[in-house]
């Protein structure tokens, strides 16, 4: 097996780990984000329930006034009475005057209470009407969240399977990979993200740093697996590889760099 072979066929089996590490990355990050797209939808509700549980604890004190107003003109009503059998048992004017009087400001006491109790009435109605319309809305969201979550639960499930599926995918492809390699390209990985990029018209497409001539012409011959002075990733000359590869863009942090201010870095 000539050396050329056994270069392109290492390349090749990291192209494929990478490829199946960024599928591994894209699932599980798919598995872990899902579940937050119904978070909106849970704030909504929680909101929701949150005022109608103060609505509710509003109109049981307002109920809990409203008997004990009631209690009062029923007791006011009574000394109504007992004022107007003064009235009547009146033997003089000046007690006819003073029973009166407390007639008087007893029915005035009465009708007042009287009016104010409507209209608590009145906007108790109205509020239990809106505390009904509220109700069902957050019915409405608790059933759309349950649907919803059922829904992501066969998403997700199904995610996992593809994950699970990948990871076995991912392996083989790093059982393929001799260990030195594998121990560079792990640590690449790590530290940028992806470990392997190509090479096309004589720039890294990891960092888009122009790479040296005579690095370029190493590449040609593929008889080495050879670094990016710059990014350090693996590299291969694309044309020469017909094998596509998984990297994500470069980030643009990274911009283009002639050979000449390389140097000067270095």
């Amino acid at each position: 097996m000539s050396k050329g072979y056994e270069v392109r066929e290492q390349l090749v089996f990291l192209l494929q780990l990478q490829q199946s590490d960024v599928k591994v990355r894209e699932l599980e990050s798919a598995v872990t984000q899902l579940p937050a797209k119904l978070d909106p939808l849970r704030r909504d509700l929680a909101k929701l329930q949150g005022m109608l549980d103060a609505e509710r604890a509003k109109l049981t004190e307002t109920e809990t006034w409203r008997k004990s107003q009631q209690d009062q003109i029923d007791r006011e009503r009574e000394a109504l009475k007992q004022a107007q059998n003064k009235l009547q048992a009146s033997k003089n004017s000046k007690e006819f005057g003073a029973a009166s009087r407390e007639v008087e400001n007893k029915r005035k006491s009465i009708t007042d209470r009287e009016t104010e109790l409507k209209k608590v009435v009145e906007a108790t109605s109205t509020s239990t009407n809106q505390l009904e319309s509220r109700n069902k809305d957050v019915d409405g969201l608790r059933t759309e969240l349950a649907n919803g979550e059922a829904a992501m639960a066969d998403q997700i499930s199904a995610l996992q399977a593809q994950l699970t599926e990948a990871k076995v995918t991912r392996d083989a492809a790093r059982s393929q990979v001799e260990k030195q390699w594998l121990k560079i390209y792990d640590t690449l990985s790590q530290k940028r993200g992806y470990a392997v990029a190509p090479v096309v018209k004589g720039v890294c497409q990891g960092c888009h740093m122009a790479l040296p001539p005579q690095l370029n012409n190493i590449l040609a011959r593929m008889e080495s697996i050879e670094t990016c002075p710059r990014c350090s990733r693996l590299v291969y000359r694309k044309e020469l590889l017909d094998v596509p590869a998984a990297a994500p863009a470069v980030p643009a942090s990274e911009p283009a760099t002639e050979v000449a201010k390389s140097d000067e870095q270095s």
